[in-house]
């Protein structure tokens, strides 16, 4: 791809970053207009500085600040490590496209390295490519096996095909290599959830709810369990501390609907709606729905509002946050 070419698809990709940064480039180029070509120590000083400005910003978390920085880098010089950087900033800034486009020209380059692998391997997990985040993830580890992200995601994709026995592998590969990690200890309690494992995972949610109490996923995954269990009225206590309590009333009564228990969740949603009488609609509907059934009515598939119940803490891993 020409210069000019790769300039149209920077514009095309990263939209207004990119358009500042070929702005920027056209003004510099004016601006030295008439005075003598820089040389090779002036251009490589000024990549190293716009480099350093970009990870800079990096680490204040400013990652559009930084993404830009990147981009302009590459205006004056491509190098291997800036279209990483490039694909990493994306990524974080959810610009998916962008950042296949860098990991990408990475591995047209370096076709071993593995955190351009795992890089691509995750958005692609994101956007819902099973084979080629498996492919790009199961690289990875074939070359970095202590790459912990990728064991965490391969976990997740076994957890989809129903392998709980190689997702347990992978998380505890990931959690060996990042052992405080909440996010992991979580995703195999998921992980069990989904094996049929309650007691397991229960056990699982309220060790991570005891070692980092302020982890708002293991709370809400723990509540779901425990209505699973039909401990209902300790499930409400349980997700009352991370949502709101005519919320977590209507949750629960909507698992007691699905699995049978219409007088409980008649209990619950009626105190869903005594709760937050004005704006809680979807407990309203819910209890109808329910009161209908215990009249006799028939079963209606559209009673509204359905918990999201245990999940793996997906976005999470894709972005890397921890660790």
């Amino acid at each position: 791809m020409d210069k000019q070419t790769n300039n149209q698809y920077l514009l095309r990709i990263w939209g207004r970053a990119a358009t500042l940064v070929l702005v920027s480039g056209l003004l510099a180029a004016c601006a030295t207009a008439g005075s003598k070509d820089p040389t090779p120590e002036d251009l490589a000083k000024l990549v190293e500085r716009t480099i350093n400005a970009g990870d800079e910003a990096a680490r204040r978390g400013d990652f559009e600040r930084a993404l830009t920085h990147y981009l302009r880098a590459l205006e004056t010089e491509e190098s291997l490590d800036v279209w990483f950087r490039v694909g990493a900033a994306s990524s974080q800034v959810g610009r998916s496209q962008g950042a296949l486009l860098a990991y990408s020209k990475v591995l047209e380059t370096d076709p071993l390295h593995a955190q351009a692998h795992e890089g691509s391997g995750l958005e692609h997990l994101a956007l819902g490519d099973v084979e080629a985040a498996r492919e790009h993830l199961s690289t990875t580890i074939a070359l970095d096996p202590d790459r912990w992200r990728s064991h965490n995601a391969l976990g997740i994709l076994a957890d989809q095909t129903g392998d709980y026995a190689a997702a347990m592998r992978h998380y505890e590969a990931a959690l060996a290599i990042n052992p405080k990690s909440p996010m992991l200890l979580n995703n195999i309690g998921y992980s069990r959830y989904l094996s049929g494992d309650l007691d397991q995972a229960a056990r699982d949610f309220y060790n991570v709810t005891r070692l980092y109490p302020d982890y708002e996923a293991a709370w809400t995954n723990l509540g779901i369990v425990y209505a699973q269990r039909r401990w209902y009225l300790d499930a409400v206590g349980i997700l009352a501390r991370v949502m709101d309590k005519a919320k977590a009333y209507n949750d629960v009564g909507y698992i007691a609907y699905r699995k049978g228990d219409l007088a409980e969740a008649e209990r619950l949603l009626a105190e869903a709606v005594r709760v937050s009488p004005t704006y809680y609609l979807d407990a309203n509907r819910n209890l109808e729905q329910v009161r209908a059934r215990l009249q006799g009515g028939p079963r209606n598939a559209a009673i509204l509002q359905m918990p999201t119940g245990p999940s793996p803490t997906l976005a999470e891993a894709a972005a890397g946050d921890e660790g």
